[in-house]
């Protein structure tokens, strides 16, 4: 079992995979869902998303095989959770266009993203609804958000048991 990190420099590798996390987030969504209509479009929503898919397995296997403690495991899920996989999926879901190519309803980047979240989480407004290959992204997120609300409860509950058994 390895040891709690405590200092902030035992935490600085974990923040900095953080901050790296949700900044390239960020400008994926920045710049995918701000491409024009005549860039935008299959070619590139279906590219997105391929790179999506790599992301996400290739996160799933950092957390499992490279970070050791599971307080570090738990944070950067948490950080996954909140920002990371809704500004992505929003990223892809902008790759593939406006006026109705992909969300039906959606007329800007803030449009998409609260569409994301709105999916991720799958409360499901019904103001927006996907269309075409956006149909099973829409699915893949909304199966996402479930997986890992499952596995953040989870490493939480198992985080709050080890450190409160009874000895």
């Amino acid at each position: 079992m390895s040891r709690k990190p405590t200092t902030l420099e035992e935490w600085k590798s974990t923040l900095l995979a953080a901050a790296a996390m949700v900044v390239a987030s960020f400008l994926a969504w920045f710049g995918l869902s701000r491409l024009s209509e005549g860039t935008a479009g299959d070619t590139i929503g279906t590219i997105a998303s391929v790179g999506l898919v790599v992301w996400m397995v290739s996160q799933s296997w950092f957390y499992m095989t490279q970070v050791k403690s599971p307080r570090r495991i738990l944070f950067l899920m948490g950080v996954s959770f909140i920002q990371v996989v809704p500004f992505l999926f929003a990223a892809a879901y902008g790759a593939f266009g406006y006026q109705d190519n992909c969300v039906i309803g959606a007329q800007g980047p803030a449009d998409i993203l609260y569409f994301s979240y709105v999916t991720f989480t799958t409360v499901g407004y019904g103001d927006m609804s996907p269309t075409g290959l956006c149909r099973a992204l829409a699915v893949a997120e909304a199966v996402t958000g479930y997986i890992l609300l499952g596995l953040f409860v989870a490493a939480a509950v198992a985080l709050y048991a080890r450190n409160h058994s009874p000895d």
